[in-house]
């Protein structure tokens, strides 16, 4: 099973995830490619879904050729902790943004939804969080990017 690492430079965190090939094979395909060079963003707390890493892959590039508009696969409102979301919106879908979006969700702990001001947008659920121990490091990430702002995450393939 193919599967990717996400960075957190400043918690010095290094959290695997494992793609869930056979329930969204086109997502996952799609994505793998977008990572094959490492990508950096800076990410933030959710603001509407609960206990969330929001990152957005840059709007330009792979994930626009690879990603947008994507079919649907594997969704779903509900996720668990340590599952991924990936989920797109286009051209002034969010807000009025004039790029799209193309938003992975990294959630980290119980109660999660994705509901936003215009209503339910369900998301493709990708990957999970590999173990229990990793779960546990990731929700130390998630509560410090809650309680202190916004940092830098890589996200790469596994070696």
């Amino acid at each position: 099973m193919n599967y990717f690492i996400i960075e957190f430079p400043e918690s010095n965190e290094s959290i695997r995830f494992d793609l869930l090939t056979e329930k969204a094979p086109k997502t996952c395909e799609a994505f793998w490619e977008v990572i094959s060079e490492p990508v950096e963003m800076m990410v933030k707390h959710a603001i509407y879904t609960g206990k969330e890493i929001s990152a957005q892959l840059p709007p330009d590039g792979k994930a626009k050729d690879l990603l947008y508009d994507p079919k649907p696969e594997n969704l779903t409102c509900f996720p668990l902790p340590g599952d991924i979301l990936f989920t797109f919106m286009p051209e002034y879908g969010f807000g009025g943004a004039p790029v799209p979006i193309f938003d992975i969700g990294v959630f980290y702990g119980r109660d999660a939804r994705t509901f936003f001001p215009m209503g339910w947008l369900p998301g493709h659920l990708m990957a999970q969080v590999h173990s229990k121990q990793e779960l546990d490091r990731l929700q130390e990430v998630g509560q410090s990017i809650h309680v202190n702002g916004q940092q830098p995450m890589v996200i790469r393939r596994g070696e």
